[in-house]
């Protein structure tokens, strides 16, 4: 494991009070904003690529290969085909290549 520090996470953070009294540290993040049935069909789409190429095998492919395939799949969304869930195949391709623009 690496010594991964995300900001805005940890003993550092400094400390809120909300309305009622409450404290806890403070953070940037709102995962609460993120659309639950998304992130399930995210997660889904994440899934059986792992099935069929292998866990992480997105790792293997260069960003521009990830970004690729996701305007791909938004073109193939916006010339009408739906063969395929291209939003969620392009919303994972995007996780990926900013995951990857990450390291």
């Amino acid at each position: 494991m690496t010594d991964t520090v995300i900001p805005g996470v940890g003993p550092d953070a400094p400390p809120t009070t909300n309305e009622r009294g409450g404290k806890q540290s403070a953070s940037p993040y709102r995962f609460d904003l993120l659309d639950a049935k998304a992130m399930f069909r995210l997660a889904g789409t994440a899934g059986r690529g792992a099935e069929k190429y292998g866990v992480d095998n997105w790792r293997k492919l260069t960003i521009e290969d990830n970004i690729n395939r996701a305007i791909i799949h938004l073109y193939a969304y916006l010339a009408g085909d739906r063969q395929d869930d291209h939003l969620a195949h392009a919303l994972c391709r995007v996780l990926f290549a900013a995951a990857q623009d990450e390291r």
